[in-house]
C-alpha cells in the first residue's frame, strides 16, 4: 500500500479545475472566413481554426467551457452510446491561476476587461475511434495542428490580453504562464503551497494528512511538478515534517519547505486539525525580501481568503536551538488557531472524525455499494472515488477525477469466455496491438494474476501516451454463464490507488 494515499492525493491535485465562471463569456457564433477557416466568435476572443478543419469538428458547450471533437470520432462513438469521443481540446475562461493545475493545457491570455484567463484543456487520453484507421488518421492530423489553434486565437482589441492574473495575489511568483511559456518552479511552487494544499486540506484533512504520513510532503511536489512538466528543483531532504500533538487532541502538522527564493513562498506550512471538532486551518510562514530579518506569518481561510497575521523573526536553521524555535513557533500557530499551546512531539495515526468512525472491522467498511442494473451486478468502492455507468463500456471508478485516467472498469458481458487465457492471446493482444500500434511498448500475458483474494488470468498493457507510459491492466472471471471483464489504466509505476480500488471491485463483486 506504500504511496497509495499520497498518489490519489497528488492526483486529485493534479485535477483542481478552472472555476465555473459566467457562462455569456463562452457563448458563441460560428462563420467560416474566405479562405475556409471556421471561426468561432466569442465575446472577447475570436477562435480560428485550420481551413481543413471544415466539416470535420464539432463544437459542444459543456459546463465550465466550449469543448471540440473531430467529428468522425465524436459521431461514431455517439452511434455506440458513448460520449466524448474525439475531444481535441476545450476553450475554459478561469477567474485565478486553477487551470495551471491541469495536466495539459494552453494558456491563451488574460482579459483585463473581465479579469478571467483563458485557455485551451488538452485530452490526458487517446480519445480518436479506434475501429476505423481513416478516421484515427484524421484526428492524429488535427491533433498535431493544435499549437497552430492556439496561436490563431484573436483577443477582440477593446479587451486586449495581458499577463496571466491569479486572482488575490500580486505577487510575482503568483503570476502564471504567458502565452508562450510554461510555469516556472517557483510559480509552480506557489501553487502548490498556496492553492492546491490549502485548498485539498480543507476539503479531505484526514487524506492529506494521512498522506503526508505515508510518504511526506516531498513526492507530492514531485508529482505535481513532473505532470506539469516541470523538473522538482529542490532535494527531497529540504521537506521535512515535524509532527504535534495538542493536549485537546488536536494534531498540528509543520512542513519545513526549502529556502524560499521568491516574496510569498513559504519557509513553513501548517496543518492544524482536530477529527472531534472539526477545526482545521493552515498557515504559512512567508519570505519577503524587503523584510529583512523578518518572514510573514499568514494563513488561508476555508472560503479561499488570504489573511496577514503580522511579523515573525527569521530562524537560523543551522542554530543551535532551532529545534526548540520550530517548536514555540508552532505553538503561536495553536494559539492563533483557537488550540492549546501545550504540545507534544507526536507520531501517531491520524484520527478519523467521530461521526464517520464506525465500530465495523470487515474490510469493506467504510466502502459505497456500486450498483449496476442494466448488465446485473453490484461492486464496491471508495466513497471518495467518482463512477458512472456508460452502455458499451460498464461501470469506470475513478480513482483521481471523473472522465480521465487513472481509472478501472468493470463490464459484464452476455457471453461466457471459455478459456480466458487464450481469449487473451487470441483476441485482446492483437486488438492493442491494432490499437496502439508502435505506441504499444511491451505487454506481459498472465495464466494467473493474484489480486482480490482470487488468481485469475490477465494481460498487463504498456503504451505511450503524449510523453508518459500508460499501463493497461485487462483481468477477466466468470459468474457461471457470464464472463467478467475487468480493467486498471494508470500511469506507469503511480498505480497503488487504481490498483487497490480493482483489487475492492473484485473482491466485492457480485452477479444479481
Amino acid at each position: 500500500m506504500k504511496k497509495l494515499l499520497a498518489l490519489l492525493i497528488a492526483l486529485m491535485l493534479l485535477s483542481l479545475s478552472a472555476l465555473a465562471e459566467p457562462t455569456d463569456y463562452l457563448d458563441y457564433t460560428e462563420d467560416i472566413l474566405e479562405d475556409g477557416s471556421p471561426i468561432y466568435d466569442f465575446p472577447e476572443l475570436s477562435l480560428r481554426l485550420p481551413a481543413d478543419w471544415r466539416d470535420k469538428v464539432t463544437a459542444v458547450r459543456e459546463n465550465g467551457g466550449t469543448a471540440f471533437y473531430q467529428t468522425g470520432s465524436y459521431t461514431r462513438y455517439k452511434d455506440e452510446g458513448i460520449d466524448g469521443g474525439g475531444f481535441l481540446f476545450a476553450l475554459g475562461v478561469s477567474k485565478d491561476g486553477s487551470f495551471s493545475a491541469l495536466p495539459a493545457f494552453r494558456y491563451l491570455g488574460f482579459s483585463e476587461a473581465s479579469a478571467l484567463n483563458y485557455y485551451l484543456m488538452l485530452p490526458t487520453d487517446y480519445p480518436a475511434y479506434m475501429g476505423d484507421d481513416a478516421v484515427r488518421a484524421e484526428y492524429d492530423a488535427m491533433y498535431a495542428q493544435l499549437d497552430d489553434v492556439a496561436a490563431n486565437v484573436s483577443f477582440h482589441p477593446e479587451r486586449a490580453e495581458s499577463e496571466p492574473s491569479f486572482g488575490d495575489s500580486a505577487s510575482p511568483a503568483a503570476a502564471g504562464a504567458s502565452a508562450d511559456a510554461a510555469l516556472t518552479p517557483a510559480q509552480a511552487r506557489y501553487q502548490f503551497e498556496h492553492r492546491m494544499l490549502p485548498r485539498y486540506f480543507y476539503d479531505r484533512p484526514e487524506s492529506v494528512l494521512n498522506g503526508v504520513k505515508e510518504v511526506g510532503v516531498y513526492w507530492l511536489w514531485e508529482s505535481v511538478s513532473t505532470e506539469n512538466g516541470i523538473a522538482p528543483t529542490y532535494p527531497a531532504e529540504d521537506y521535512v515534517e515535524h509532527w504535534y500533538s495538542s493536549d485537546d487532541d488536536t494534531i498540528i502538522l509543520q512542513v519545513e519547505m526549502p529556502e524560499p527564493d521568491a516574496d510569498t513562498l513559504c519557509y513553513r506550512v501548517y496543518f492544524v486539525y482536530n477529527a472531534e471538532t472539526g477545526n482545521t486551518g493552515y498557515y504559512t510562514v512567508e519570505y519577503n525580501n524587503f523584510l529583512g530579518e523578518t518572514s510573514f506569518l499568514c494563513g488561508w481561510t476555508r472560503t479561499h481568503e488570504h489573511v496577514n497575521y503580522g511579523g515573525l523573526a527569521l530562524l537560523d536553521r543551522r542554530g543551535a536551538d532551532y529545534e526548540a524555535a520550530l517548536r514555540a513557533e508552532a505553538e503561536q500557530v495553536a494559539k492563533l488557531a483557537g488550540v492549546s499551546p501545550t504540545l507534544i512531539p507526536a507520531d501517531m495515526a491520524i484520527p478519523r472524525p467521530v461521526e464517520t468512525a464506525g465500530s465495523d472491522d470487515s474490510p469493506d467498511a467504510g466502502l459505497s455499494l456500486i450498483a449496476c442494473p442494466e448488465l446485473g451486478f453490484t461492486t464496491m468502492a471508495d466513497p471518495a472515488y467518482p463512477w458512472d455507468y456508460q452502455e458499451g463500456t460498464g461501470i469506470s471508478i475513478y480513482t483521481e477525477g471523473a472522465g480521465r485516467i487513472p481509472y478501472v472498469i468493470v463490464w459484464r458481458s452476455e457471453d461466457l469466455i471459455v478459456e480466458a487465457l487464450g481469449y487473451i492471446r487470441e483476441q485482446y493482444t492483437p486488438y492493442m496491438q491494432k490499437q496502439y500500434g508502435d505506441d504499444l511498448v511491451s505487454y506481459v500475458e498472465y495464466e494467473v494474476y493474484e489480486i482480490g483474494g482470487k488468481q485469475l488470468p490477465a494481460g498487463l498493457y504498456t503504451y505511450r501516451l503524449q510523453g508518459y507510459l500508460i499501463d493497461l491492466l485487462r483481468v477477466y472471471d466468470s459468474t457461471g454463464d457470464r464472463t467478467v471483464a475487468y480493467t486498471a489504466k494508470y500511469i506507469k509505476e503511480r498505480g497503488d490507488a487504481t490498483l487497490a480500488a480493482l483489487d475492492t471491485a473484485i473482491r466485492c463483486f457480485q452477479a444479481d
